[in-house]
């Protein structure tokens, strides 16, 4: 076999590799092979024993020697056989994710409803007494100042809840589909 027909065979079967990576191994055993002697070429083997042995040693793993994937239909039965153990602490785990949220959002939203009805009641008891409707002031102006304090925090909060539910779920989504 000449040194061409022998580095035509390996480039199909080197596909894993990166494309410089395989034009420089393919220049390199066609240089060895025409100044190599018969004892050499034929210490070789074969063009596929040859790519295997380069895969090898460079640490890709042949696609026929790579490891089975688990085929979609027995997950999804062992999915469906396991659902009354992960089902409910799914749940739970969204139902508790949204309890977070919604407390994160009420405490601001409350404190800043506090305003409204202090700024009323002010304006309700300004004729009648002055030291009840300077406390009715300053307890509505400490409520939105409180929750103008609080409301970075809850936002946050609620940011990186809602990106850790799109990350577990899209890690469980990943687990299941592939």
């Amino acid at each position: 076999m000449t040194p061409q027909e022998y580095c035509a065979a390996p480039p199909a079967a080197l596909t894993t590799m990166p494309p410089e990576e395989q034009q420089e191994t393919v220049r390199y055993y066609y240089e060895f092979l025409e100044e190599a002697e018969d004892a050499e070429r034929s210490a070789l083997g074969s063009p596929e024993q040859l790519a295997a042995r380069i895969l090898q040693e460079s640490g890709i793993v042949p696609p026929e020697t790579a490891p089975p994937r688990y085929n979609r239909t027995a997950k999804i039965v062992a999915l469906v056989c396991t659902c009354y153990i992960w089902l409910p602490l799914l749940a739970t785990w969204y139902v508790l994710l949204l309890c977070a949220l919604i407390c994160f959002v009420v405490i601001p939203v409350s404190l800043a409803a506090c305003l409204p009805v202090c700024l009323f009641v002010t304006a309700r008891m300004i004729h009648h007494d002055l030291l009840w409707t300077l406390l009715a002031a300053g307890m509505g102006l400490s409520c939105i100042g409180a929750a103008a304090l609080l409301t970075p925090l809850p936002w946050t909060a609620c940011r990186g809840v809602v990106k850790f539910t799109g990350f577990t779920t899209k890690k469980l989504w990943c687990a299941v589909v592939s």
